[in-house]
């Protein structure tokens, strides 16, 4: 029985992925229907504001003819019982005839939490929870973080050199990471609803952050963000003369410079004006801001001081690093780039054993908090 039934509960948090990029701010949900060994009908929460796992799970095996009274729906996440965008999971449980139903987790979700459990309780239903709960949880996290704490998961990438560096010297090329790397990396970017950076990162490099990964995104284009405390962001840099393609967010202090804010608006950048704190822009506030606007994932991208100001104040959940074989190509005359070392980092703050993964010819060390 528990190998038939974490074999089920493992294809529904398999299929469940084939939703990311498209049901967010809602969860990712697979559903599988099963009587005995034999699999009935499957399905996963495809886009947001369309039916759920469990409905589309009981769609399929009715197109194919099958009787499902009396069967098991594996989930992996609790029905819904409330009235949203789509009537409520239970109802349709309940009404389809199934027996029991066996939940990875608990939706964080204070609408959902334990109701819909009880609901089917209440109809008769049998009901196990936990299994596969951790897999569950893992593939949740962000939509968990956001239902508990208001905010979204954040990720802070970069890449350095094999000594330290965030850039090669002067002459030595522009990028530090492989083809492969960068391939990776915009593949994060898909999955994310915000980049972010520092305003010293567009000073620097004039860099479009757009998603390159030439995936459609469900939920609209990649929302650029910059902080920007004393707006210096010049008002010809590339995010600005793409702001009508993709969303450009400047986040700035209260009461920053009049003439400034109007130049940006009038080119079409949204000026977030926040608290200010030692730092600059308070990143707190900010992401409160952006946990209003239901952002699922944000993806820091930032130079030293920008990713610095995340770790340090533990407001990262997840960390990508792309460490290169190259070495920074200093030759003591010039000046040194920046240095922002992993190695260095992780052994101060105390970080837990990272995954490494190979990405071309550069080691990608993946930190989840």
């Amino acid at each position: 029985m528990v190998d038939r039934d974490a074999h089920f509960m493992n294809i529904a948090l398999e299929i469940a992925l084939a939703g990311r990029g498209a049901v967010e701010p809602n969860p990712m949900v697979g559903a599988v229907i099963a009587r005995g060994e034999v699999e009935l009908g499957r399905g996963h929460h495809e886009r947001f504001g369309g039916p759920h796992a469990e409905i589309n799970a009981i769609s399929a095996a009715r197109r194919n003819g099958v009787d499902i009274t009396g069967a098991t729906m594996y989930v992996t996440l609790e029905p819904c019982c409330h009235h949203g965008k789509t009537p409520p999971c239970t109802d349709a449980i309940i009404a389809s005839g199934i027996a029991r139903v066996v939940v990875a987790m608990v939706d964080p979700d204070e609408q959902v939490s334990g109701v819909g459990i009880e609901t089917l309780r209440g109809a008769g239903v049998r009901v196990d929870v936990g299994l596969c709960r951790r897999e569950g949880e893992r593939l949740l996290r962000a939509y968990r973080k956001l239902r508990k704490t208001k905010r979204p998961w954040v990720i802070c990438k970069w890449a350095q050199t094999s000594d330290g560096y965030l850039a090669l010297a002067p002459g030595c090329g522009r990028w530090i990471s492989c083809p492969e790397s960068r391939r990776r990396v915009h593949e994060l970017r898909w999955g994310c609803d915000g980049i972010l950076v520092g305003i010293s990162t567009v000073l620097a490099d004039d860099p479009l952050l757009t998603d390159r990964s030439g995936r459609p995104r469900a939920r609209g284009p990649l929302r650029r963000i910059v902080l920007d405390s004393h707006l210096r962001l010049p008002a010809d840099c590339q995010l600005i003369e793409t702001a009508s393609d993709a969303p450009v967010i400047v986040a700035t202090s209260i009461g920053a410079e009049l003439r400034a804010r109007q130049a940006l608006s009038v080119r079409g950048a949204e000026l977030l004006e926040l608290p200010a704190c030692n730092a600059g822009v308070d990143i707190e506030a900010l992401l409160d801001e952006l946990g209003r606007r239901q952002y699922t994932r944000l993806l820091v991208e930032g130079g030293a001081k920008v990713l610095s100001s995340f770790i340090e104040a533990r407001l990262a959940d997840e960390l990508f690093v792309f460490v290169s074989p190259q070495t920074a190509g200093a030759d003591g005359t010039s000046p040194k780039p920046p240095k922002f070392d992993i190695t260095v980092l992780s052994e101060r703050l105390s970080m837990p054993a990272p995954s490494e993964t190979p990405s071309g010819s550069d080691m990608l060390l993946n930190y989840c908090f």
